[in-house]
């Protein structure tokens, strides 16, 4: 079981591992369901979140000019509404694991894969408006986080990063190197065991755990199958930021089965990298 995998035991042992407070999830689990959204709920959860009010504020009050100052929470979700209110938890949640930067990986680059995961957020919120299978603000969150298991291990054992990062530049494939190094399991599963000990819903944990293998889940749904292709769109882009040139590859079958042309696709592959800047200096985070 993944719970007594060998390296499950050394991240549960390691002094860096992130706990992301249980009310964050529950908050969370509420702004993704619009149509049921409680506020005075979702403002209680909130509440319990150290820092979190004062990031909320904070962000208003410094890039809205607005004639009253927002000081409380529920001003601030009241204003920002759900959707926004959702972005910044889960920009706040990536900052929880982020790498300490006293633990520095040798070879691995944080900031160049932070950008892999922009990217796949960015493809994940145009292909679901386009295909209109889901929310495009909700996808964008599963994006930024979908790599969850990768951020785990570089925050937890960077020198397994750094080795796997090793093999990935000599050509080989992410998940090749990862079972190599990790004795057999991926990052994927590493980011299903860590989104269910945070208690987050049961799709983000789909999501993150099947984005490469959606068929593998026998209830896959229209949000695997879109991260499915946003995380190949942006990886295409990744290899070209480590200078590799390998050629763009990505599932046919669900390209067809998400109903779009490859015209979309290709061209939006053309896009990500000026689009992730844009995006980039929104999200400020310092890795």
């Amino acid at each position: 079981q993944m719970s007594v995998h060998p390296i499950i035991t050394k991240i549960e042992e390691s002094t860096s591992l992130p706990e992301i407070p249980k009310y964050i999830g529950e908050a969370l689990n509420i702004l993704l369901k619009p149509l049921e959204f409680h506020m005075e709920e979702c403002i209680d959860k909130l509440s319990k979140v150290p820092e979190l009010e004062a990031t909320l504020i904070n962000v208003l009050n410094y890039h809205l000019k607005l004639k009253k100052d927002i000081v409380s929470l529920e001003d601030a979700v009241l204003y920002l509404g759900s959707e926004n209110t959702k972005i910044i938890i889960m920009e706040y949640m990536a900052k929880l694991v982020l790498p300490d930067k006293k633990i520095e990986t040798k070879v691995f680059n944080h900031r160049t894969y932070w950008k892999h995961s922009i990217a796949t957020a960015i493809a994940c919120r145009i292909i679901a408006k386009e295909t209109g299978l889901s929310d495009g603000s909700k996808m964008f969150t599963y994006g930024l986080i979908h790599d969850v298991g990768v951020t785990i291990l570089d925050r937890c054992l960077p020198e397994y990063i750094d080795e796997i990062h090793k093999l990935q530049l000599k050509g080989m494939h992410q998940i090749a190197s990862e079972k190599i190094v990790l004795n057999g399991i991926t990052h994927t599963e590493i980011g299903m065991w860590i989104c269910n000990r945070w208690g987050l819903s049961q799709e983000i944990v789909d999501v993150v755990g099947y984005h490469h293998s959606p068929f593998l889940d026998n209830d896959f749904s229209n949000e695997v199958l879109i991260m499915h292709l946003a995380d190949s769109i942006s990886t295409n882009y990744y290899e070209r930021l480590l200078g590799n040139k390998s050629t763009f590859r990505y599932s046919e079958k669900i390209r067809k089965t998400l109903g779009l042309s490859k015209d979309f696709v290709n061209q939006l592959v053309i896009d990500i990298p000026k689009e992730v800047g844009k995006i980039d200096r929104i999200i400020k985070i310092e890795i």
